[in-house]
């Protein structure tokens, strides 16, 4: 359980650092486009960082300092250690962020001008998070990483988003499409719409991705895709080793959803085909959840795609 006095800290301070309460948008030339009877886009790009991440970070600080803790560690692509760096300044903290040294990480230049610490692991994501969890420990940070002891405080972060979709839209929709990376954000939209007593369909798009891969291809379980290839395109979506694989999977099927894979080439597609048709900057890891939604075979539904990057139109 989380403590009420948590939560309410919680939700202060989302207001009082602009977290929270993104843009539900219509976007019906994508619609026409697509041949969907009706999208609405919640931009979650409009956060401070860019991403929903910064509603996970937030939660995760909160609950460190009031530990007594003073500095916080995660694995990241660059999103999550953006948004962790950018709460934890913000709360007088230090954040120590942990990155395989084969990615990409478009962000560290910018983790470093917030005053993050970033250290580079040789090996993979597993890798990275496995040594971010020890070097919390032992130096008693707070360990902030998707699946550790704290997951279930990024699960109800993310719950708020599925209250701002209900609130704005006045009812639920028929489905939700969402991009999977370690499926702690799906896991967390699935868990705040059942709260509310609401069901729609959950869709998880993503790339390289083993819960997502073993979805789609009629498992129900994670399947590790073969020769998997991480790129700088998929980074935030990618890998075999899923901290909350288990996530992706009850919500797809809880909720007689579906899983779509989207590759490289067509993520970036679908991010100048949003950038085209409604003048939005979104990341192309995220602007897949658009694209899968004109992959159903039915698309004469109202439909939600939660996307991240700078969503402010053009």
């Amino acid at each position: 359980m989380i403590p009420l006095e948590l939560i309410r800290e919680f939700e202060n301070q989302m207001k009082s650092l602009r977290i929270g309460n993104t843009p539900l948008v219509r976007a019906q030339k994508l619609e026409k486009a697509l041949g969907i009877r009706r999208l609405h886009l919640k931009l979650e790009g409009e956060n401070p960082s860019g991403t929903h991440k910064d509603r996970a970070a937030l939660l995760n600080c909160l609950d460190a300092r009031n530990k007594g803790m003073r500095a916080v560690t995660a694995v990241s692509c660059g999103n999550y250690g953006a948004a962790l760096t950018y709460v934890a300044e913000k709360l007088n903290m230090q954040s120590y962020i942990y990155i395989p040294a084969d990615f990409a990480a478009p962000r560290r230049a910018e983790i470093e001008s917030m005053g993050g610490k970033v250290v580079g692991v040789d090996g993979d994501y597993e890798a990275a998070l496995r040594r971010s969890a020890q070097d919390a420990y032992a130096n008693r940070w707070y360990n902030a990483n998707p699946g550790g002891a704290n997951k279930e405080l990024g699960l109800y972060a993310y719950t708020f988003i599925s209250k701002e979709i209900a609130q704005s839209m006045g009812r639920q929709p028929d489905w939700v499409s969402v991009p999977v990376g370690n499926g702690t954000l799906i896991g967390g939209v699935w868990q705040g719409f059942r709260t509310m007593g609401m069901k729609p369909r959950m869709l998880g798009v993503s790339n390289n991705n083993s819960a997502v891969h073993g979805l789609a291809k009629g498992a129900k379980e994670a399947v590790d895709v073969p020769d998997l290839q991480i790129t700088e395109v998929n980074e935030p979506l990618s890998g075999n080793f899923l901290a909350d694989s288990d996530e992706v999977v009850s919500a797809v099927l809880d909720s007689n959803g579906a899983a779509v894979e989207i590759m490289d080439p067509e993520l970036v597609e679908a991010a100048e085909l949003i950038m085209r048709e409604e003048g939005l900057d979104i990341l192309p890891a995220s602007a897949g959840a658009v694209l899968g939604i004109g992959r159903l075979d039915s698309r004469n539904h109202g439909f939600v795609a939660v996307l991240s990057g700078r969503g402010h139109r053009k």
